[in-house]
């Protein structure tokens, strides 16, 4: 049996997708919570219409991806928990492939699925975790083949099932004894890098990572930031230099940090619209 949560922001259509592709699953799926950090009126309007047996909790103050999500995962009791973006739809079967790949690994803490993109093109899905390479690939005008390659900590997306460093966290079954045991998601990482914590602490603590191509899910990349890109980019970085500095020695995290620093530093002094989010974001290494 498995708990599903949906940590949302609003956006009551994009909610609705995604939790009648998750209750398209059958009865596996024991409860079904969207977290809404929102806090929208509307989305639980809607719920009541369009997601019979769906639970809508408001978290207001948006306290963050983490806290929201173990706020829902608390709720239940199954084997298994389900945490998943709003902005996607599960493919059929894809639930029960996930839950067959933990059932084969009972060392195996999660499991995540081959991500595509809406035109059926897969997505970056699964990853070596974080190097000096990946910690200033974005701020460097890389070919694309480079930035989507090993060198950059991406895994290839087709072939059998392997263990992984870690899986995007916009889709992850995940069994709850593993979940718990860690201490599930930190509360220290508001936006970003939270998935790639946990799956560290779960190596860590002796459980393996999967991730199960067989299991397709559609995913609209940043459905809810796509508006706020600027925004959030100091966040993204200030999340960025918290994974070093907790799970790199001091001075392969300081050389990270420092190169970030750098690239970041170079953006903000070139012209165009992000000079400033650059800027916002060299300083936002420093917060921690």
């Amino acid at each position: 049996m498995i708990d599903a949560v949906i940590v949302a922001h609003g956006q009551a259509d994009v909610v609705s997708r995604a939790a009648q592709s998750i209750r398209a699953a059958g009865p596996v799926v024991k409860s079904l919570t969207i977290m809404d950090t929102a806090a929208d009126p509307a989305l639980a309007v809607f719920a009541n219409e369009a997601m019979p047996g769906a639970t809508v909790l408001p978290c207001p103050n948006n306290p963050g991806y983490g806290a929201a999500a173990n706020a829902g995962v608390n709720l239940g009791q199954a084997p298994l928990v389900l945490v998943a973006n709003a902005d996607v739809w599960m493919h059929p079967g894809a639930l029960d492939e996930l839950a067959r790949a933990l059932e084969e690994a009972p060392d195996a803490a999660c499991a995540g699925p081959l991500l595509l993109n809406t035109d059926g093109s897969p997505q970056d899905s699964a990853f070596a975790f974080p190097g000096l390479g990946q910690a200033v690939s974005d701020l460097l005008p890389l070919p694309a083949r480079l930035r989507g390659s090993r060198l950059n900590g991406r895994l290839w997306s087709d072939g059998p099932a392997r263990d992984v460093g870690y899986i995007l966290g916009a889709f992850m079954l995940m069994r709850r004894r593993a979940l718990e045991l860690v201490g599930g998601f930190s509360s220290a990482y508001w936006l970003y890098a939270e998935e790639v914590d946990l799956c560290r602490r779960f190596w860590d603590d002796g459980w393996r990572v999967r991730y199960v191509p067989g299991a397709q899910v559609t995913h609209i990349r940043a459905a809810v930031t796509s508006g706020r890109d600027i925004e959030m980019l100091p966040q993204l970085y200030r999340s960025r230099a918290r994974w070093y500095r907790r799970h790199s020695g001091r001075s392969a995290a300081s050389a990270a940090i420092g190169l970030m620093w750098l690239g970041l530093g170079v953006r903000a002094r070139l012209p165009g619209r992000r000079r400033e989010a650059y800027a916002a974001a060299q300083a936002a290494l420093k917060l921690d």
